[in-house]
Order: C-alpha cells, then sequence, then structure tokens
C-alpha cells in the first residue's frame, strides 16, 4: 500500500514539467491522479508556493481521482475567490476547450443480461490497452450502467470500440453529469464505542480484531489514513478521516459524539459497501 519511490518521483517529474509549462503562459495538465498522488502533488505544490495556481477536477463533486490543472498566474490573477472555491461554471469558462478536452464522461449501458461490476468495467476498459491513469473514476450507477470518465479523445475511442464489457454487450454514448451526480457508492453505517481516538482503537472497532492484531496491521504497513502509509499505532484520528485497510475495505470515521457512562467514546463510521 506505501507509494514507491518510482511513484513519487514520477508525480513530482510531471508537477515540475506542468509548472515550467506554466511559466511559458500555458495551462498544464497533469493525468488522472489517485487520492494518494493528489495528496504528494498538493504537498509539493504547498512547498513551492504554487497552490494558487492548481485545480482538481475530476467530472464531478465528490471525484476519487481527478485531473491537475496548472493555470498560469495571469489566469488566477482577475480571480475574486482562491481557485479552490471557484464555481465549476466559472472554471468552464476560464479554461474553455482544454477542461471539456481533459474530462469528459461516457455511459457505459449493458444489455441487461448480466450485472456488471466495478471490477468488470476495468478490467475491459484496461483489455482495450488504455492506462489506468488515462481514466477518472468508474461509477457505477446501477447492475447496468456505469458512468466513466476520460478525456474526450478516449471518449471517441470507447464510443467506437467498447462493445463487451465481461460477457455482457455494452453500448457508449457521451454523458453529461449534472450537479446531483454521484459516484453510486453505498455505505454501511458502524456505531461503536472506543477506549480513545487512537488508531489501534478505531481499526480494532471497525474491523472486528483484537486491539493486538489491530496493531499488528497498522505496524505491517495495512493501512492508510487519509490515503496515506501510517505505521503509529498512538495516531490520534480526528474525523472526517477515511481509513484503508486492507484485506477489510475502507471506512469512513465520521465522528466521535460524546462517551458513555463508562468514559468510552461514542464513535460513528461507514464502510464501503
Amino acid at each position: 500500500m506505501a507509494v514507491t519511490d518510482h511513484e513519487r518521483s514520477q508525480v513530482e517529474a510531471r508537477l515540475r514539467d506542468g509548472l515550467e509549462r506554466c511559466d511559458k503562459g500555458s495551462v498544464s495538465l497533469l493525468p488522472y491522479l489517485t487520492p494518494r498522488q493528489r495528496k504528494q502533488a498538493e504537498g509539493l505544490l504547498r512547498e513551492l508556493g504554487r497552490g494558487s495556481q492548481a485545480w482538481f477536477f475530476g467530472g464531478y463533486g465528490e471525484a476519487e481521482r481527478t485531473c491537475l490543472f496548472l493555470l498560469p498566474e495571469y489566469m488566477t490573477d482577475f480571480l475574486s475567490a482562491p481557485i479552490g472555491e471557484c464555481s465549476l461554471q466559472e472554471m468552464r469558462e476560464m479554461l474553455g476547450e482544454d477542461l471539456s478536452r481533459a474530462v469528459t464522461a461516457v455511459l457505459i449501458r449493458g444489455s441487461g443480461y448480466r450485472e456488471l461490476s466495478h471490477r468488470d468495467y476495468l478490467g475491459s476498459l484496461l483489455g482495450l490497452g488504455l492506462e489506468r491513469d488515462a481514466l477518472g473514476d468508474i461509477a457505477v450507477q446501477d447492475p447496468f450502467r456505469a458512468v466513466v470518465f476520460c478525456s474526450d479523445t478516449i471518449a471517441q475511442f470507447l464510443i467506437t470500440s467498447l462493445t463487451k464489457v465481461a460477457s455482457d454487450t455494452v453500448r457508449c454514448t457521451r454523458y453529461e453529469p449534472d450537479e446531483s451526480f454521484t459516484d453510486g457508492i453505498t455505505y454501511r453505517p458502524i456505531h461503536d464505542t472506543v477506549a480513545s481516538p487512537r488508531l489501534d482503537c478505531v481499526v480494532a472497532a471497525l474491523t472486528n480484531l483484537s486491539r493486538e492484531n489491530a496493531q499488528s496491521a497498522i505496524r505491517s504497513g495495512l493501512v492508510e489514513v487519509d490515503f496515506e502509509p501510517v505505521e503509529r499505532t498512538d495516531l490520534q484520528l480526528t474525523p472526517p478521516t477515511v481509513l484503508s485497510i486492507r484485506g477489510h475495505g475502507r471506512f469512513i470515521l465520521r465522528s466521535f459524539d460524546g462517551e458513555t457512562r463508562k468514559g468510552r467514546l461514542r464513535m460513528f463510521a461507514e464502510k464501503r459497501i
């Protein structure tokens, strides 16, 4: 689960190349980043004092995989608010064709012959020879439909080339998400109590492991906090926090809500289904 040195250096090299193009007056784009890569990019941008030129977008508000648009200073100088607070419409007006070429959506609709999963869609897309960073989120809407985010060029390729997902015949069409669009992911609520907000206590409660086994999982690098590997068992968590636990799934720690009579914290979390 840890980020490899190669992955870190690749993201950093792409980012620095993009900033060089920005300095020459051009909008620059990094392909779809994972949440972990995005955090790395955000950290480096902060170090360089260039965060005000960066905008992350994956096609809809809660997208997990996002493209990074790096804007020349002349494009951001006139903004009345920081770029992260601009509306999508403002960014559409500012980026124009750069945005529409980079981030668009394709609806993949099955025949209804069989139910299709995220893994089915991803396998078929990669089977066409596409790299994973050329694709954004694959948002499964129901057992027979999914929306995939990608560039305009790849969208056109999918419309003409993707005819099968798993053993089902599919049809691809352009799709325009509205403001109500979601990734289609559902969550199961988890209510429990923990002795403290320490990482090992929370992991034990979420996975039904003993505290000793939870500590072992953390020290073994099996746990990520907000998409970063963490091996400190005593890390104090502050909701909302995303926890990824290998072999158990992904969770969102939503809140600690008061104490029980025995002094334990009431915890509310959700597990991604």
